[in-house]
């Protein structure tokens, strides 16, 4: 039985956001505030040989609270349209939400 391409590349680009997250999990909130100021991005190399685009933009998570919401965005030059996006909420005591 073959694989589906497109099942598998869904799969692989999943593979890397989730990894990238469970990294940028280990921050504490002190990072996530200059994030706030400056947006980040950087090329990540997924297990299929291809090159992604990792952006990660931070922003408070509602008017007057210090709770900060991150979100991944994970973009790849070879599917334009294809996104694939994760966030998480993190609170000044360094919890998840």
């Amino acid at each position: 039985m073959t694989r589906s391409p497109f099942v598998w590349e869904t799969h692989v680009r999943r593979e890397v956001l989730d990894e990238e997250v469970e990294k940028l999990q280990e921050l504490p909130y002190s990072i996530w505030v200059d994030v706030i100021r400056a947006p980040r991005s950087r090329r990540v190399a997924g297990r299929d040989g291809r090159t992604y685009q990792l952006t990660v933009r931070a922003a408070w998570a509602a008017r007057g609270s210090q709770d900060i919401r991150v979100v991944v965005t994970l973009r790849s030059a070879h599917l334009r349209r294809r996104l694939l996006r994760s966030s998480f909420v993190i609170t000044p005591d360094n919890r998840f939400l």
